[in-house]
């Protein structure tokens, strides 16, 4: 595929979030840019993995002409240790929206790799790309949230996977257990294989062997935010203005999902451009890190291609 892989950083705010960028190819110019959001206890990896570039949504979404930047949120990667305060998901938003004022603008231009020179790009406005987020899990409430902000209404769209608008009791009894005194979440070494993943045969069972395992301690505050959804979301929700692209997965069993959480999210997000709502066949919640991922992104590219049509800058 067009493009490469490149590991980033950028300093924002105090802190420096690092993550993955993939451009398209040379002299090409972008679409768009897609801020890719991981979920908890993971990284900016769950969106490209070494070795198994069928399911990166940064090649695939390069080859079709966007600059893709997966972030490690704050709290992850280069920022792990983030004070307590700014940990959590309010926190966050603003983080990443820093993050876009400096890079929608930065990453306008393609660079020519024979001559270094940049190529130029599409925008919505003088220097800036339009911003298309696709996240998962906890990663897709702070994407809510984010769409739900004032600042979020110039986001082209928001696709989301693995959304919790309920927990199960027994999530909810696990959630309840868990000692909340320290700026980590304590590791208990993980849930059991059916809990994130689909069937047997439907993911790359390297996943669940310690070097194949895309994991990351899970910053308290968030968690205590993440805890708390069931109550803070529906409200979230009214208030989110971008189109949004909302995914349960076949095999989810980290909480409760099926035709009538989709059908729950449809009148839930009363303020949006338009909705769509998917189940994705052939995955468990980590839906990026199965086999279908690629047809995942597919629709998500295709969603975030409507949503560019539908922008005011091309209509």
């Amino acid at each position: 595929m067009p493009g490469r892989v490149e590991n980033v950083a950028y300093d924002i705010a105090g802190l420096t979030l690092s993550g993955l960028l993939a451009r398209p190819g040379p002299g090409v110019r972008p679409r768009g840019l897609l801020l890719a959001l991981h979920g908890g206890g993971s990284r900016a990896a769950y969106w490209h993995r070494e070795g198994a570039a069928e399911g990166s949504l940064l090649l695939l979404g390069a080859a079709l002409g966007w600059t893709v930047l997966a972030i490690d949120r704050p709290g992850y990667g280069a920022s792990a240790g983030l004070a307590r305060e700014r940990q959590g998901l309010d926190a966050q938003a603003d983080l990443v929206f820093a993050l876009l004022d400096e890079v929608a603008e930065s990453l306008v231009d393609t660079p020519d790799e024979a001559t270094g020179i940049p190529a130029g790009a599409e925008s919505d406005g003088p220097g800036r790309l339009p911003v298309f987020v696709v996240a998962h899990s906890m990663g897709a409430i702070l994407a809510l949230r984010m769409g739900a902000d004032k600042r979020g209404r110039e986001l082209l769209g928001l696709a989301v996977g693995g959304a919790p608008l309920r927990y199960t009791p027994q999530r909810l009894a696990e959630f309840a257990s868990v000692p909340t005194e320290g700026d980590f979440v304590p590791s208990t070494g993980g849930g059991a294989p059916d809990t994130f993943f689909g069937p047997p045969g439907s993911y790359d069972p390297a996943l669940l062997t310690r070097a194949g395992r895309v994991a990351a301690a899970v910053p308290m505050a968030e968690f205590l935010d993440v805890r708390e959804t069931p109550h803070t979301l529906p409200a979230v929700l009214a208030r989110v203005v971008p189109p949004v692209h909302w995914t349960v997965a076949e095999f989810e069993r980290s909480q409760p999902a099926g035709p009538e959480v989709a059908a729950e999210a449809r009148e839930l997000l009363t303020a949006a451009g338009w909705v769509e709502t998917h189940t994705q066949r052939g995955v468990g919640h980590n839906i990026s890190l199965h086999h279908a991922a690629r047809a995942y992104h597919l629709r998500v590219l295709a969603f975030a291609e409507e949503c560019l049509l539908a922008s005011p800058a091309d209509g």
